[in-house]
């Protein structure tokens, strides 16, 4: 990543991954954006221009910036919109949902950290249904990747929770 490096974790991992996974392959660019509007649903309009969705959910960690309290989560959602557009570039747009600190009265959302391994897990796996959905290879997925396994934190504030708070935290993990 030397040299293209815009100091963004996602952007630089992605950049990397796409093009060896995907310019290379297809001779087609693929760039990552945030958007911090994407919802869990595309509209007509976006099904009929070919885009497609993914949500997961993963453990990342929170610093709050106002009084520095640190916490993990183990339900941080992320939406992704991927599109392989007419002229043959890719735009892959991320959303990752943030929560508030329950420590002080800071009512704004705090940014998810992510560790690199994951970020790079994260970001293959979509880059694998980009292989399966845009370019049509056989891909299959298992029903649970090798590394998979759910890491128990404190129970799931809700009401702390920027995607709970709009409807779109993932509901399968509610045994927490």
């Amino acid at each position: 990543m030397a040299g293209s490096s815009v100091g963004n974790i996602w952007i630089d991992t992605f950049a990397c991954l796409q093009k060896k996974d995907l310019e290379e392959k297809y001779r087609k660019k693929w760039i990552l954006q945030f958007n911090y509007r994407l919802k869990d649903s595309l509209t007509e309009e976006q099904k009929k221009n070919g885009w497609k969705i993914s949500q997961t959910t993963k453990f990342a960690c929170f610093t709050c910036t106002k009084c520095s309290h640190f916490w993990n989560s183990g339900r941080v959602t992320l939406i992704f919109h991927y599109c392989l557009r007419q002229s043959k570039t890719g735009t892959v747009f991320l959303r990752p949902f943030s929560q508030m600190c329950r420590a002080c009265d800071n009512d704004n959302f705090i940014n998810a950290t992510f560790k690199e391994e994951s970020v790079k897990a994260i970001l293959q796996n979509i880059i694998q249904k980009i292989r399966k959905n845009c370019y049509r290879e056989k891909i299959d997925f298992p029903t649970h990747s090798v590394d998979y396994r759910i890491i128990r934190t404190k129970p799931h504030e809700r009401d702390l929770c920027e995607a709970c708070l709009e409807g779109v935290c993932n509901r399968e993990q509610d045994g927490f």
